[in-house]
């Protein structure tokens, strides 16, 4: 853990403000003495830095530690990416997720109720080997009742030197990319509504540069890892500004800099 400390500690003196741990399991990290609950505890003390994040952790992992660092830590951003794969039992268990979907919901619950308002996202895979309509229906459910702000979402393909690999696939092409468009309808719709309760309020963004599209606006990252454009007011990269927001769409908010 010292070793990652001095890494961020050396990002922050080359001008950096935010640090993100990457790790395809991030959460279940031990150094021997210390987990990753302590890894968030001492890099929200590093002076300089102004923002955390962290990707992608596994629900198995994702311990009351891990979960009270995050709530407690001012730097963490409110804002998990936590990948479910599929709403179904068989399909978890068949993916080797290690996990059930009753434990996955107690961790979105225990998330919520101890980070008001955060952002979650997920991955998703439609048509793994042996998925049934009544195994992607539930899918789809868990989609709608938990209202993720994003989604990565795949259509299934065999990848060399896993067991799945092995396994002749039951889910024709034609039947993945009709689960995988409906699943898309449903999250544009989902993100759609939860961006728009953002108009009004106030975003706090983390200034990335102009945005692409517009060399007369700038863009960020809000806390909640919303994207936002707003008019160049001359704020440089790496500042933290203030926006109102003013218009939405599922992918991008809007916005209008709020003075200092």
């Amino acid at each position: 853990m010292a070793e990652l400390i001095r890494q961020v500690r050396h990002a922050v003196a080359q001008g950096f403000h935010e640090v993100v741990y990457l790790g395809q399991t991030v959460n279940s990290y031990h150094d021997g003495e210390r987990d990753f609950a302590d890894l968030l505890r001492a890099t929200d003390e590093v002076e300089g830095l102004l923002r955390i994040r962290f990707t992608s952790p596994h629900p198995s992992d994702m311990s009351d530690r891990v979960i009270a660092a995050i709530a407690e830590c001012g730097k963490v951003c409110p804002q998990v990416h936590l990948p479910l794969q599929s709403g179904s039992d068989p399909i978890l268990e068949a993916m080797d997720r290690t996990y059930t979907l009753e434990q996955y919901l107690g961790i979105v619950a225990k998330l919520r109720a101890a980070i008001p308002g955060l952002a979650l996202s997920t991955d998703i895979i439609v048509g793994f080997t042996g998925e049934t309509e009544a195994d992607f229906e539930r899918t789809v459910q868990v989609m709608s009742e938990v209202r993720y702000d994003s989604a990565f979402l795949f259509k299934y393909s065999a990848r060399p030197d896993t067991k799945a690999w092995r396994w002749e696939e039951t889910v024709p092409e034609e039947v993945k990319g009709e689960r995988l468009e409906r699943l898309i309808a449903l999250q544009q719709s989902t993100s759609g509504e939860i961006n728009d309760r953002w108009i009004g309020r106030t975003a706090e963004v983390l200034v990335e540069g102009q945005a692409r599209r517009n060399a007369a606006q700038l863009f960020g990252k809000s806390a909640h890892f919303k994207s936002v454009v707003f008019p160049d007011d001359g704020t440089p990269p790496g500042t933290l500004r203030r926006v109102r927001v003013v218009g939405a769409t599922p992918i991008t908010l809007f916005g209008e800099p709020v003075a200092a």
